[in-house]
């Protein structure tokens, strides 16, 4: 019998601190590379074209790699299983400073896709033997809202690094030591690539060393936080392995199938903020600025007119100039991570208060997904830079409100084999991410801005409309999901 006075330790925190951190440097990594972008074209030689396939070569990567890395953390376990996948991404970020041409640029993103995949995965199979049922929505949500600050914040991060490596100061300190030319002189984006890939590292030997697969073999988890976190739990929920019988059920069940489809979708839209929004930003929302300003009307307009005054004072107003420019478009990001957190945390109410999962489960994403359409097939329509900003904030928030009830879906309904539910749906979804970056630059040649995002509009539309078929109350070997979450 537990003692009166035992009260659960908090190591399930430490837990989602780790795995919150994790969240945030695999959005940053995969998103760093859109504020270097044209540093990058500048530098290797390649046009727009070349560069929609570079960012699509990570997300086809990762959709491909998804499911066998998913699949190997319900078979090996999680911390093995995640430390390989984080040494491996970190590796390839690093060579990604190291890139010559488009070749060489290409091969080490798609390599840093197949490194990533799986992260989220073995993420969810650590939270369904980590978290009590009852929290899975509102740990989702911190999950996807870290995630989302990690993509925020990667855009100025990557700008200040990008400056701080190109200061007089940083090349001075090279200068006084022992290093090749080719390193020293090498450019500010390769040394961004080189400094995320040793985020990755020092994290990794952090949690291998803390992290064990389930919460009974961690010692600072006592009696009282393991019954809090397994309760009515079942017993093979500790097991690695997966029956033969369950692949055919995972590959036909038609929940697991339309949250493939409604990632897919979602995906596609959502891409939008992970690869062009940065150059929509600085072509678009901010020509209009200028031209309102009266400077001009043309869509790509430098920022900062030359000559407004003394070298110092142009180069510092530019400066300026592009930090707005990061921070306008780190802010949709950073409204995401909001709305993840916030509606996960409303998943859980309604349902705890309704006892209806489904309908506490659909009703967020539904809602959001019809409002980020609207949004989007809203934002080219409009003159002012302002209203633009708005709009494309509400898009990603809006698209953001569902991401914890739709992972806390994927946990339930995956149940013992989480993980590789997990990836197989992260496999459907993110072909979305891994064309949309190459089909969105020929669509906007072709047919301009216009069509780009009245497309993404459809996307979001199709993505809600899954929800007719998703029933989170029953997992897809046929248990039901009796506990309240």
């Amino acid at each position: 019998m537990l003692g009166v006075s035992e009260r659960p330790t908090r190591a399930r925190y430490i837990l989602m601190f780790f795995l919150a951190t994790l969240a945030f440097l695999t959005y940053f990594d995969r998103i760093c590379i859109t504020k270097m972008q044209g540093k990058i074209s500048a530098s290797l030689g390649m046009d727009e074209a070349q560069m929609g396939l570079i960012m699509g070569a990570f997300w086809l990567a990762y959709a491909l790699f998804e499911l066998p890395t998913g699949w190997m953390g319900d078979v090996h376990g999680a911390r093995v299983t995640l430390a390989r996948i984080v040494v491996a991404w970190s590796l390839f970020t690093a060579l990604s400073g190291s890139a010559t041409g488009f070749f060489s640029l290409f091969v080490y993103r798609f390599l840093f896709g197949v490194g990533e995949a799986g992260a989220f995965p073995n993420m969810a199979r650590i939270q369904s033997r980590w978290l009590p049922a009852d929290t899975r929505a509102r740990f989702g949500g911190l999950l996807w809202m870290f995630a989302r600050w990690g993509g925020a914040f990667s855009i100025p991060l990557a700008g200040f690094l990008m400056r701080f490596y190109d200061s007089s100061a940083f090349r001075e300190s090279l200068s006084a030591l022992p290093l090749p030319s080719s390193i020293a002189g090498s450019e500010p984006w390769r040394w961004t690539f080189w400094t995320a890939g040793l985020m990755g590292v020092a994290w990794v030997v952090a949690f291998y060393f803390w992290f064990r697969d389930h919460p009974s073999e961690k010692s600072s988890v006592n009696r009282a936080e393991l019954e809090l976190i397994t309760r009515g739990n079942p017993p093979e929920v500790r097991g690695h392995s997966m029956e033969r019988s369950m692949w055919g059920l995972l590959f036909t069940n038609r929940s697991l199938l339309a949250l493939g489809v409604l990632y897919l979708c979602g995906s596609f839209g959502w891409s939008f903020f992970a690869s062009w929004m940065p150059k929509y930003i600085s072509e678009v929302v901010l020509s209009k600025s200028v031209a309102s300003d009266g400077a001009t009307s043309t869509s790509k307009v430098p920022a900062v007119a030359p000559n407004s005054g003394s070298p110092a004072d142009d180069q510092a107003a530019a400066v300026r100039a592009e930090i707005k420019s990061e921070w306008m478009a780190a802010a949709p990001h950073l409204c995401g991570g909001v709305t993840c957190l916030l509606g996960g945390i409303l998943c859980n109410a309604w349902v705890a208060r309704t006892g209806n999962r489904r309908s506490g489960r659909a009703i967020f994403p539904v809602t959001g997904y019809i409002v980020a359409a609207g949004a989007m097939f809203c934002v080219p329509l409009v003159e002012s830079p302002a209203q633009a900003t708005i709009l494309i904030c509400i898009a990603e928030a809006a698209h953001d409100f569902g991401q914890g009830a739709n992972w806390a879906s994927i946990v339930d309904i995956g149940g013992k084999y989480a993980g590789v539910a997990a990836g197989m749906i992260n496999t459907i979804g993110n072909m979305g991410n891994a064309f949309q970056p190459y089909i969105g630059s020929r669509i906007k040649e072709a047919y301009g801005w216009n069509t780009v995002f009245m497309v993404y509009s459809i996307a979001f539309l199709l993505a809600a409309s899954m929800w007719i078929i998703i029933d989170p109350r029953k997992t897809f070997y046929g248990d039901p999901v009796e506990l309240k979450s």
